[in-house]
């Protein structure tokens, strides 16, 4: 983790500036590239929104398991006893989700940040993969607020409420509230367009403006290609 000194920008008011004055934050990290605090406070938000969200999607789960197993040629064809194994491994899997942040908040991040590279070099930008990282880790945070903000909501709403898997992510207020019963792919792409995630893009579109003086059009290609490529990827794996 980057740690500040005289000569780095001040991490946590660059965090701040992000979320309240993301040009200024972006001018910073154009100078100094900065993301240390980012990161660590990112993962953290992601890591305790997971957390709570844990009862929510473990009852999701159990309710759903005897449509999930009907969909699944390979559960259905195991007996009872079996199915209710499979379930609890799930669960206990699941208990174990949060943990798995401290990977995929850097991995996505980087994904971030190679995103707006490529579309830097198509505008003719000046940035450089360090400053886009630093961009990159800095609008994490804003996702992680939104997880965050998504697991309080499962807490006050309680657990029972959740009747199948993609009821956890819609706890946030998105898209997705518009087609209820939308398929698992329309489903993800629609629960991923929430105000965090459409905050994030905008974000991105500015980093893309301000640390690398790419054109606005190309910025905005930029941003959405950074929101769309996971959005994507959850599609691919959807059943």
């Amino acid at each position: 983790m980057a740690v500040d000194s005289p000569t780095n920008a001040n991490g946590l008011r660059i965090v701040w500036d992000t979320i309240v004055a993301p040009k200024a934050a972006f001018e910073s990290i154009r100078n100094v590239p900065t993301w240390g605090w980012a990161l660590l406070i990112a993962i953290v938000l992601f890591a305790l929104g997971t957390y709570i969200e844990i009862p929510a999607n473990a009852h999701a789960v159990s309710t759903d398991w005897p449509n999930m197993v009907a969909k699944s040629p390979i559960l259905s064809g195991l007996s009872s006893a079996e199915q209710q194994s499979q379930l609890q491994t799930v669960v206990k899997v699941m208990s174990y989700t949060w943990i798995a942040v401290v990977i995929a908040v850097p991995f996505i991040s980087l994904i971030t940040a190679v995103l707006y590279l490529i579309f830097d070099k198509v505008g003719h930008g000046d940035g450089t993969f360090g400053k886009y990282w630093a961009a990159a880790c800095n609008i994490s945070v804003v996702a992680g607020i939104g997880i965050l903000l998504t697991g309080i909501i499962t807490i006050i709403r309680g657990p029972d409420s959740f009747l199948k898997p993609v009821d956890v992510p819609q706890a946030m207020p998105s898209l997705g509230l518009l087609a209820p019963q939308a398929g698992p792919k329309l489903a993800i792409v629609l629960t991923s367009i929430t105000p965090f995630t459409l905050w994030a893009l905008w974000l991105g579109v500015t980093a893309l403006s301000t640390v690398g003086r790419v054109p606005r059009v190309t910025a905005w290609l930029g941003g959405i290609a950074a929101f769309l490529i996971p959005v994507l990827f959850g599609v691919a794996f959807a059943r």
